[in-house]
């Protein structure tokens, strides 16, 4: 996701530009490991006083695990992306450019006017990313004896002795069946 923004930064505030992002995306949390999805969408970038302001809507699959049944699966998502990003240097002058004080982890241009906005994205997949991974919302996980995948396959080891401290609730259990 890099954008050669020199034009629009000689421009006046309110030009805007817009792209269409088909690109491979690397993976959230090694970034160096080839592609392991695909990002799409519409990204828009607006010319304001001091820099520019990036909106996009980004569809991203990426392949992820699950943290159930250890299968892989391509997960969909949506992200809405709203950066506002800084040159590091005047397009018109050459001078160096230190951003506004409020301009805090903002993402700076560099000096050949690119604008990169891999590691962004990047970012934004991270925070989406839930704490639990799960191909499909019932997914029963492994065997934790003989570790069959529960979802495809019934499991052939022996019933698990039940803790005598539980023999009364496991009772109740057989007498009131649970509804379908």
């Amino acid at each position: 996701m890099l954008y050669n923004v020199s034009q629009l930064l000689m421009e006046p505030t309110g030009s805007t530009r817009r792209f269409q992002l088909d690109e491979p995306v690397p993976s959230a949390t090694a970034p160096e490991n080839p592609a392991t999805g695909r990002a799409t969408g519409n990204v828009r970038i607006l010319r304001t006083h001091h820099g520019l302001l990036v909106n996009a809507t980004v569809n991203v699959q990426v392949q992820d695990t699950c943290a159930r049944c250890l299968v892989p699966y391509d997960r969909r998502s949506t992200l809405a992306l709203e950066e506002e990003c800084y040159p590091t240097v005047d397009p018109a002058t050459g001078r160096n450019m230190s951003p506004p004080d409020e301009a805090e982890g903002v993402v700076h241009i560099d000096t050949r006017q690119m604008l990169d906005l891999s590691d962004v994205l990047r970012q934004y997949l991270l925070t989406d990313q839930p704490l639990k991974t799960l191909c499909r919302r019932d997914c029963r996980g492994l065997c934790q004896e003989c570790g069959a995948d529960l979802n495809t396959e019934k499991c052939k080891c022996d019933a698990p002795a039940i803790d005598p401290r539980w023999g009364a609730l496991a009772a109740l259990k057989t007498e009131n069946p649970a509804p379908p």
